[in-house]
């Protein structure tokens, strides 16, 4: 019984390919793809339809959102604080952030 527990233990330690790791930007540039993670900073521009700019004190990354509303959401994130939460894609030798949820600080 104490080996399946110091097991257990020893998988939720290590960071699982499940669990989401709070990360900063520069951080996230460095990590393998299909890796889950958590990230705060502003949006801080659109990069492009789904994809905005990601900014912390140790960079910038694209991150993709997809919204399916109207283009007011522009005005909405671009300048907020949020916490996003999503999987790297290291696609063409660039990294972003495939995000699962966006949710705002302020």
């Amino acid at each position: 019984m104490k080996k399946i527990l110091w097991m257990i233990l020893a998988l939720l330690s290590s960071g699982s390919a499940f669990a989401r790791q709070e990360v900063t930007v520069a951080e996230a540039k460095t990590m393998h793809d299909d890796r889950q993670v958590t990230l705060t900073g502003t949006i801080s521009g659109r990069a492009d339809d789904d994809h905005y700019w990601l900014k912390d004190s140790t960079g910038r990354i694209r991150v993709d959102i997809d919204d399916d509303d109207d283009d007011d959401d522009d005005r909405y994130l671009i300048g907020k604080k949020v916490r996003v939460t999503g999987e790297i894609d290291r696609d063409d030798g660039y990294s972003e952030i495939n995000v699962d949820r966006v949710f705002i600080l302020k």
